[in-house]
């Protein structure tokens, strides 16, 4: 008898959108993805980066995840334990209750963007709960918290405005900040965040 596999890891269920192509923020090859991979290696200049549309599906709830999808399970935790802890380092460094909350709010729209655009929530988090920090102390936070070097450098690139114009990271971390300013006219890179300015305008 054949036995029985997870709906949700078996292809057969699949839809056409569950492999897809993803251009690499390095140097823009086109890489192959399937829904349920961490994050893939470019084939063309070696950048190893996250899975843009990644999505947990059924493992958000399921009770057999960590048996199923270990690798997708364990790094949601650890993009999640990782923006707890610096974002307590922040708060600290700060020290300014109003630029926290700035700060904050930055990061949930950053969370809604991720959730809609895609990209990778490590990098995006990072950068915008560290918009307001030097980079040398920056720099030190990353350390503390043994970040990949790969992942390191990306998000020093976004805080300091570095990056290719078409990387969604980038895109999606300008967004976020972008989404704080009143300015009517501001330019945004993704549809979520002109929907988001426009609920934000309507409900004011």
């Amino acid at each position: 008898m054949e036995q029985m596999k997870c709906p949700g890891q078996d292809t057969r269920y699949w839809k056409p959108g569950d492999i897809f192509a993803a251009e690499c923020p390095k140097c823009g090859a086109e890489i192959e993805f399937f829904k349920d991979d961490t994050r893939r290696r470019c084939a063309w200049c070696g950048h190893m980066f996250y899975n843009p549309k990644i999505s947990l599906g059924c493992a958000e709830w399921c009770q057999y995840a960590e048996k199923c999808v270990p690798d997708l399970v364990k790094a949601k935790k650890a993009a999640q334990t990782f923006k707890e802890i610096l974002a307590e380092q922040v708060r600290n460094y700060l020290q300014d209750e109003a630029a926290w909350e700035e700060t904050e709010a930055a990061v949930h729209f950053a969370q809604d963007l991720l959730k809609a655009e895609g990209g990778d929530p490590k990098v995006v988090l990072a950068a915008t709960l560290l918009h307001r920090v030097d980079p040398d102390q920056a720099r030190e936070f990353l350390a503390e918290l043994e970040t990949e070097p790969e992942l390191t450098a990306d998000i020093l690139e976004l805080i300091a405005g570095g990056g290719q114009p078409k990387d969604l990271n980038r895109q999606l971390y300008q967004d976020a900040l972008n989404l704080l300013a009143k300015n009517p006219d501001t330019t945004f890179h993704t549809r979520t965040a002109r929907r988001l300015a426009e609920e934000r305008r309507s409900s004011q």
